[in-house]
């Protein structure tokens, strides 16, 4: 285990224990601090987009962190959580907050995604189009929430992702299982009933990628089962980013208080455009479609983003457009883009879209 201030492995590796300084400097010689579980696809492409802009890298394992409250802030610019677990990645977000250091994603941002219950309510007050909901606060009242709902119903757990614990719910004999099921599990949040209408769409449904004040793409998760995740088998094609898309992925990303999201959409097959459920611990992968200048372009867009954060020193949910300007062109004088993307080519193999408390 590592505080805040040890000095660790470097900055390409999977594993670190403390800080990795990378090659470059920073605007004032602090670190940007990459904080992941693993350093996956995604975040060896960040770390190439924030080299190219000059800024140097520390990467810190999320489960080798300790920190002692009242301890001097670490010596970071700004930090992109990358955490894997939902939990960690809230605590990472409250801790770079308690110290005064910038975070992206906010503390805010991450409890709200990370609640179906929590950011349903965020969206709906937003006046965004969501499925229909009802929410019982135990399983004994979940038999309301199915009626007020009706049949078919799907019932999902209130934290969770990769498509885990989804329940279709056809007929009362199914609701009575479930809801016996959730009346037998341990925790009271496990316990409470999120149940939606079951909303019939062509197989698929739509990820926008976005980067604070900007949708960078858009792809359709298509599959064989009615839950649309990657991890379940879904395969990604690319989606025309209409100005209808990039209007409701702009807003559900500003409802939760903005960042580096995956915003969830239904297509209903009466015509509605839905938002789901907003992701805050994007992976984009899948979001790429197989396409290098994609996956790019993603990598480039999150770095923009988290840089500019750090120059606000607060997140406003807007890019300061001259200053991605002034950042790309100092990067295209003092790094060099790399010969090829690091490691894993895009889109090889299924890739859950976000992982749950337990990875």
């Amino acid at each position: 285990m590592s505080d805040l201030t040890g000095n660790g492995t470097g900055a390409g590796a999977a594993g670190g224990t403390g800080l990795g300084i990378g090659a470059g400097a920073g605007d004032d010689g602090r670190p940007v601090a990459l904080i992941a579980s693993r350093v996956r696809f995604e975040e060896k492409l960040l770390l190439e987009a924030f080299r190219r802009r000059g800024a140097a890298v520390a990467v810190i394992d999320d489960r080798t962190l300790s920190y002692r409250i009242g301890d001097p802030a670490p010596p970071w610019r700004v930090v992109c959580n990358r955490s894997l677990a939902g939990t960690r990645r809230l605590e990472v977000s409250r801790m770079c907050e308690a110290f005064g250091v910038p975070v992206v994603n906010s503390s805010s941002t991450v409890a709200v995604c990370d609640s179906k219950i929590h950011s349903t309510l965020v969206l709906h007050a937003a006046g965004l189009p969501v499925p229909d909901t009802a929410v019982a606060l135990t399983p004994a009242a979940g038999e309301e929430a199915l009626r007020r709902i009706g049949l078919p119903a799907v019932v999902k757990p209130v934290n969770g992702s990769w498509g885990r614990g989804l329940c279709k719910v056809n007929d009362v004999d199914a609701a009575e299982g479930v809801l016996a099921l959730k009346e037998s599990l341990p925790s009271p949040q496990q316990q409470l009933v999120y149940a939606q209408e079951f909303v019939r769409t062509p197989q698929r449904d739509i990820r926008v990628v976005v980067a604070g004040d900007r949708a960078v793409t858009a792809v359709h998760r298509t599959g064989d089962h009615w839950i649309g995740n990657v991890a379940r088998g879904a395969r990604t094609s690319r989606c025309p980013l209409t100005p209808e898309l990039e209007d409701l992925a702009l807003r559900a990303a500003k409802a939760v208080g903005g960042g580096l999201l995956g915003v969830d959409l239904l297509e209903s097959d009466d015509g509605r455009l839905l938002v789901n459920e907003v992701n805050s611990g994007v992976e984009f992968r899948g979001a790429a479609v197989g396409d290098e200048a994609t996956a790019l372009a993603i990598a480039e867009a999150f770095a923009d983003h988290v840089l500019d954060h750090a120059d606000h020193g607060v997140h406003t949910g807007r890019t300061d457009h001259a200053a991605c300007a002034n950042r790309t062109a100092h990067a295209a004088h003092t790094a060099h883009a790399p010969d090829r993307v690091p490691s894993e080519a895009p889109g090889a193999g299924p890739v859950p879209s976000q992982e749950s408390d337990h990875p």
